[in-house]
C-alpha cells in the first residue's frame, strides 16, 4: 500500500521541525498521568516498564507503516487505503492524533504530525457542517465519495485536541483548545440530534422523522469523550448524551442480547425503543450484528470506566467479557470475527482479527475476574505481526494496548502546562501563520541581490475577524530571532505598510491590488510604497503579496521579494507576523497572525526556514 502512495505521501522518517515542536511534553508516555479506578486491572505477569516498551516498539513499527506526509508539505495522514484509491479517512485521522498526542514524550516528531494532521483536517471541512471533517480523501488529495462527515471521526479530533491542550498548552502555532470548542459546536449542531441524546451517523442524516434520524453507531458510543467535551466547554448538557447511551446500551443489553451483552453495529430508533438494525439497513447483512463497527465497542465503553469509575461501563463491558471467555474456552486465539448477537458466530467470521481480539483486551481491564484472561490476550496481540492486519486491526490493536498498559488518559483528568501566547507589537489575540514556509535566496552576494518567498496560511479557531478586507492594506514582519529580532523584512505602520486599494498608489499602473473570486493580488512595480512621498525603495524588494481565502475560512499566503538588501547572514530561526490592515487598530482586532520560531537550514544556494 505505501508503494502505491509514494508519489503523493512519503512515509515519516523523521519531519523537520521547528523550535516550538520541541516544547515540553507534560504527559510524557509511560508516566502515566492518571490513575485508573479503583478495581482496574492491567496484565500482571510482566513489569510495568515492558507493557510501556512493548507499546513503545508497537508505536514505531505502526508509524512507519502508516504514517505519511501527504498533500503538501507539513500535512500528515494515516494511510487508511479504504478502497480504491482512498488516501485516508476522517475516522483514520482522529486515530492518528490520539495517538500523537498520547505518545508524545516518546515520539520526538510528534508535535509536528500532529499539528500536521490539523493542518490536513482543517484544509478538508466537511460542506455542511464546518468544523467537521469530511470523511473520505482520495490520493489525488480531493474530497471523494461526499463531503459530509462521519461522526466518529470528528468525536476522536476533538477530544485529540484537547488531549494536545494538556500534552503541550495551547499557546504555540495552534491553540488546541479553541480548536476543540470549534470542532465541539459543530459536532453537537451537526452530528448530534436535535435533544442532543444520539450520535447521527454523520452531518449528512438530517432531522426528520425518518428512520435516519433516530438511528446511531454502537461505536460511536463514546461516553468519556462526551463528558470532556462537557469539562472543556462548561457545557452540562453533554451530560444528556452520557445518560442516554447507557440507556441505550441496558435496553439492547437486556431485550437483544441478555445472554452475551454483544451490540450491533447500528442501532434503530435510538431515541425510543432501541433495537438492532436490520440487514442491509446501511453497510450490509451484519448490520445487526457485532461486526466490524461493534467490534470496537469494549475499548469505547471501557474507557468510561477507567478513567471515570462509571459503574455502568464495567456492568456492560463485563457481560461481554464473560460470555466471550465462556464462549472461546478462555482461549483468545478462538474470537471469531463476528457474531450474531445471540453469540452464534457469523457466516464466513471463521478466522482471528485484531479488530476483534484487542479491544477485547481493553474491556478486560475492567475487572480483576479477567486477569488471566487478559494476560493471554496482551500475549496474542503482541505476538501478532503487523502484516497479519490492515490499518484498521493493526491501528485499533494499538490503541487497545495503550488501554491495557494502563497508558490512556483524559484531558480534563490532568493538569494542563502553563505557557505564554505568542504574541508581537503587531499582533495580540491573533491567529497563527501555520505550515510557513520561508526561503531567502542570493545570501553572500552583493547587498540588493537577496530575495524572500514565503508561502503560509493564516489561520483563526473562529474564523478571520470580520470587517478586514483582504485588500484592506497590510503589514509584513519577518523577523531573525537569532540576531536578536533584527529584521529581514518590515513593511509595516512603523516603517511603511503596504496600502489598501482605496488608497492612492505611488504608481497606478505599477503599484495595484487585483480582486478575483476568493484572491486579492498585490503587485509592486515601482518600488516605492509610501505615498504621497513615494520614496524609491521603500517598498524593501515587494513585488508580490496574494491572499486566497480558503473555504475552510483560512486564507493562503505568498509573498515575494527582489532585489533586497539584505547586509548581513540570516541566522535564523525567523518570525513571521501578518496583518491584515494597515494601521495599528487591525493586530488590536486580532486580524493578524504570529508564525512559531521556523528552523533554518540551507537546501541548494538557498537558505530555507520552516
Amino acid at each position: 500500500m505505501v508503494a502505491m502512495l509514494l508519489v503523493l505521501a512519503l512515509p515519516v522518517a523523521g519531519p523537520a521541525r521547528a523550535a516550538w515542536t520541541d516544547l515540553p511534553v507534560a504527559h510524557p508516555f509511560g508516566s502515566h498521568p492518571m490513575t485508573y479506578a479503583a478495581g482496574s486491572i492491567r496484565p500482571d505477569h510482566l513489569s510495568q516498564a515492558a507493557l510501556d516498551q512493548t507499546v513503545r516498539d508497537s508505536f514505531d513499527e505502526w508509524k512507519a507503516e502508516y504514517v505519511a506526509e501527504a498533500c503538501g508539505a507539513g500535512r500528515f495522514v494515516v494511510l487508511a487505503g479504504a478502497g480504491s484509491g482512498n488516501l485516508t479517512v476522517s475516522e483514520a485521522h482522529g486515530y492518528g492524533m490520539m495517538l500523537a498526542a498520547l505518545m508524545a514524550g516518546h515520539d520526538p516528531d510528534a508535535q509536528a504530525i500532529f499539528d500536521g494532521m490539523f493542518a490536513f483536517y482543517r484544509e478538508h471541512p466537511s460542506s455542511l457542517t464546518p468544523g467537521l471533517m469530511a470523511w473520505n480523501q482520495s490520493r489525488s488529495c480531493q474530497d471523494a465519495q461526499g463531503s459530509d462527515s462521519a461522526s466518529d471521526g470528528d468525536l476522536d479530533i476533538a477530544f485529540a485536541l484537547l488531549l494536545a491542550d494538556r500534552q503541550w498548552g495551547s499557546c504555540g502555532v495552534v491553540d488546541y483548545r479553541e480548536a476543540a470548542n470549534t470542532i465541539i459546536a459543530a459536532i453537537r449542531s451537526g452530528d448530534l440530534d436535535p435533544s442532543g441524546r444520539i450520535v447521527k451517523l454523520g452531518d449528512w442524516v438530517g432531522n426528520d422523522a425518518g428512520t435516519f434520524a433516530t438511528a446511531t453507531r454502537t461505536s460511536d458510543f463514546m461516553p468519556d469523550h462526551a463528558r470532556a467535551f462537557g469539562a472543556a466547554t462548561s457545557d452540562a448538557s453533554w451530560s444528556d448524551l452520557v445518560e442516554h447511551t447507557w440507556d441505550v446500551v441496558d435496553a439492547l443489553q437486556s431485550g437483544s442480547s441478555p445472554a452475551t451483552g454483544l451490540l450491533p453495529d447500528f442501532v434503530v430508533n435510538a431515541l425510543s425503543s432501541p433495537s438492532p438494525a436490520p440487514a442491509g439497513f446501511l453497510e450490509g447483512a451484519n448490520d445487526g450484528a457485532y461486526d466490524y463497527n461493534a467490534c470496537r465497542d469494549p475499548w469505547r465503553l471501557a474507557t468510561d470506566w477507567i478513567v471515570n469509575g462509571e459503574p455502568r461501563a464495567r456492568a456492560a463491558v463485563g457481560r461481554i467479557e464473560t460470555w466471550i471467555r465462556g464462549a472461546t474456552g478462555g482461549d483468545p486465539s478462538k474470537i471469531r470475527s463476528g457474531y450474531r448477537l445471540s453469540g452464534t458466530p457469523s457466516a464466513n467470521s471463521d478466522y482471528l482479527s485484531m479488530a476483534f481480539v484487542a479491544p477485547i483486551g481493553a474491556g478486560a481491564t475492567v475487572d480483576a475476574a479477567h486477569q488471566a484472561w487478559l494476560n493471554d490476550v496482551w500475549d496474542l496481540v503482541v505476538a501478532t505481526p503487523l502484516a497479519a492486519g490492515g490499518y484498521y486491526e493493526n491501528t485499533l490493536e494499538l490503541l487497545s494496548m495503550i488501554v491495557m498498559s494502563g497508558n490512556w488518559w483524559s484531558p480534563e483528568k490532568v493538569s494542563a502546562p502553563s505557557c505564554t501566547p505568542p504574541a508581537t507589537a503587531l499582533c495580540t489575540a491573533g491567529g497563527s501563520v501555520f505550515a510557513a514556509r520561508v526561503d531567502v535566496a542570493g545570501l553572500g552576494r552583493t547587498p540588493g541581490a537577496q530575495s524572500i518567498k514565503l508561502d503560509a496560511t493564516l489561520a483563526w479557531p473562529q474564523g478571520r475577524p470580520d470587517g478586514h478586507p483582504l485588500d484592506g492594506g497590510a503589514q509584513v514582519l519577518v523577523e531573525d530571532l537569532g540576531s536578536g529580532g533584527s529584521s529581514l523584512l518590515d513593511l509595516t505602520a512603523a516603517t511603511h505598510p503596504v496600502p489598501g486599494s482605496s488608497t492612492a498608489a505611488c504608481n497606478p499602473r505599477k503599484d495595484r491590488w487585483k480582486v478575483s473570486g476568493p484572491k486579492a493580488l498585490y503587485v509592486n512595480g515601482s518600488g516605492a510604497i509610501d505615498p504621497p512621498s513615494c520614496t524609491v525603495g521603500s517598498a524593501s524588494g515587494l513585488s508580490k503579496l496574494q491572499y486566497k481565502q480558503l473555504w475552510n475560512g483560512d486564507v493562503a499566503v505568498q509573498l515575494q521579494t527582489k532585489k533586497q538588501a539584505l547586509a548581513g547572514p540570516v541566522v535564523g530561526p525567523l518570525r513571521v507576523t501578518l496583518v491584515l490592515g494597515p494601521g495599528a487598530s487591525a493586530g488590536a482586532d486580532g486580524a493578524c497572525a504570529v508564525s512559531a520560531s521556523l528552523a533554518c537550514r540551507p537546501v541548494g544556494s538557498k537558505l530555507r526556514c520552516e
